[in-house]
């Protein structure tokens, strides 16, 4: 059976659900109406109630921008759904330039210093605001991995993943194995090419010299006696010649 109004409030309270002002980041309206979608998924609430619950948490600015709104239409209330309320809300506070500059950060953005859980955390925080540009599974996953570090994106492109949570969990085991070292390119030590001894160095000048100025070995010298030919008469001793 339907739930009536007042078991719906009683139950919604029970999950203390931030107020919103309507002041503030931007981003607080995405923040404020992602934390409401999370309670409605595990509920049955109809758009009359839920949008019921998100009025009862609005306050200040945004309290007094509701009740002049509807103040002036109050036969379209009835029908409003739940996803012409948050377009309204987001139409409101969160405009369209702000939404184009998370749309730039969120195209941008890279691991690159990240661990990957540090990644994937910062491209959860800004995909929530620009959820159109990844609305599917396949998408999401493909982004993701566009933004891995070269050599992590290489290792996960090769497993053909579809997934976005198998995406996350490849990348993340090959950056916790990257960090241990385990994962690390080895480069082979190249070859060892023999080198030459440098050559002796030369002798000191001075032994250089007295090196080139010994007299080589010539021979026989010519103040040396030489045996007398074998047909030559003996000098007579008395007259002093030979006869």
């Amino acid at each position: 059976r339907e739930l009536m109004t007042s078991e719906v409030v009683a139950q919604f309270r029970g999950f203390n659900v931030e107020k919103f002002s309507g002041q503030g980041d931007p981003r607080l309206v995405e923040e404020w109406i992602q934390g409401l979608e999370s309670i409605f998924e595990i509920t049955e609430y109809t758009d009359r109630h839920r949008i019921l619950c998100a009025q009862l948490q609005m306050t200040r600015d945004a309290r007094l921008w509701w009740n002049s709104y509807w103040g002036m239409r109050p036969g379209e209330k009835e029908h409003l759904t739940w996803i012409q309320f948050k377009e309204m809300l987001e139409e409101k506070y969160y405009p369209a330039h702000y939404r184009a500059e998370m749309e730039r950060q969120f195209l941008a953005l890279v691991q690159g210093n990240r661990s990957v859980g540090e990644y994937e955390r910062e491209f959860t925080r800004l995909g929530s605001f620009v959820s159109y540009l990844i609305d599917t599974e396949a998408k999401k996953a493909r982004r993701f991995q566009e933004g891995l570090l070269p050599v992590i994106h290489h290792h996960v492109a090769g497993h053909c993943i579809q997934t976005y949570a198998e995406v996350v969990t490849k990348a993340q085991e090959m950056d916790a194995s990257f960090r241990r070292g385990d994962g690390q390119v080895q480069v082979s030590p190249l070859p060892q090419v023999p080198v030459s001894s440098p050559m002796q160095p030369m002798p000191d000048q001075p032994a250089k010299n007295k090196l080139k100025n010994k007299r080589k070995f010539k021979g026989p010298q010519n103040n040396q006696r030489q045996p007398a030919p074998a047909n030559r008469l003996p000098v007579c001793g008395t007259f002093g010649r030979a006869h």
